[in-house]
Formats: structure tokens, sequence, C-alpha cells
């Protein structure tokens, strides 16, 4: 079972008390921690301290990195409306940036609009406590657990 899945899991059922994404190597030079669970909106609250490796020259965090700070929480709410016996993977993502990153903290907040057996669609916005930085939209698609993704050349996931 992936990784990330595995601690969603365990943080839904640890009642949402706050806890540091060890899951993979990004989401640990993100700082990111889930700090909130509300299931009446399928949404999931992160905090991101991002490291100074994602800063460009001028102090302000890398668009990439805004991006994956979004797709991290739009993936993880996807995982508490999936089924055990599936994998998510991300089709499209539509970014919207409305103010440079310049804070050394991030709030997101990830939801699912629709879930769906096949398909979910998801939202996400990123904040530094003061204003929106970057929105975003996705379309996540919903696997079968075995069902390997084919890599470039053809291999297998």
């Amino acid at each position: 079972m992936n990784p990330d899945l595995v601690l969603v899991r365990r943080f839904m059922a640890n009642g949402g008390e706050a806890v540091a994404v060890d899951s993979n190597p990004l989401a640990v030079a993100l700082g990111c921690v889930l700090e909130a669970w509300e299931p009446g909106r399928r949404e999931l609250v992160f905090r991101y301290e991002p490291q100074q490796t994602f800063r460009q020259g001028a102090g302000v965090v890398q668009g990439g990195a805004v991006a994956t700070m979004l797709d991290f929480a739009m993936a993880f709410a996807g995982f508490t409306q999936l089924a055990d016996d599936a994998v998510l993977s991300t089709l499209t993502m539509n970014v919207v940036f409305q103010k440079a990153a310049r804070s050394a903290r991030y709030t997101a907040h990830g939801r699912i609009e629709k879930p769906g057996r096949r398909v979910m669609f998801a939202a996400a916005e990123i904040s530094d406590g003061e204003a929106v930085i970057a929105t975003a939209t996705s379309t996540l698609l919903v696997l079968p657990a075995g069902q390997a993704l084919a890599k470039p050349g053809g291999e297998t996931a």
C-alpha cells in the first residue's frame, strides 16, 4: 500500500491530530504537516514550511514548489475517499498564481469536490496567513491497486 495513503488513514483514525508527513522525502523537504480533517467537506488542511532550497534569488518560493504543495493537498484529500484496493494518479492539474510566495509558512486546504469510482475532481488553495498565494484544480484517476501504470518506454510502475 502507498505509504502516503497509510499515513492519511492513520491521521484520520487518530481523530485528525497533527502529524508530520514523513512518508516521502519531498514532503519532508517542504515541511509538510497534516493539521486537520473536515470529513463533511472532504477536506484536509496542511501546513508547509519549505526549506531554503525551494527559494529563488529574490527569496520567493519557486512556482513548481508551490504547485507541488497544492498537488499534495489534492492527492491526499483524494486518499480520504479512496478504497483500500485502489491507487490514485493525478491526470490534470491547473494552477493559478495570485501572489509571490515570500513567507516562511503556508497553509493549504485540499478538498475533493466530486468523488467517484474512476475519477475524482479536486481543488486546493494555499495562503501565507494574509492572502491566497495560489489555487489549483485537479482531475484524479482511480485505479485498482493491482493495475500498474505504464512508464515511458513501456516499463510498468
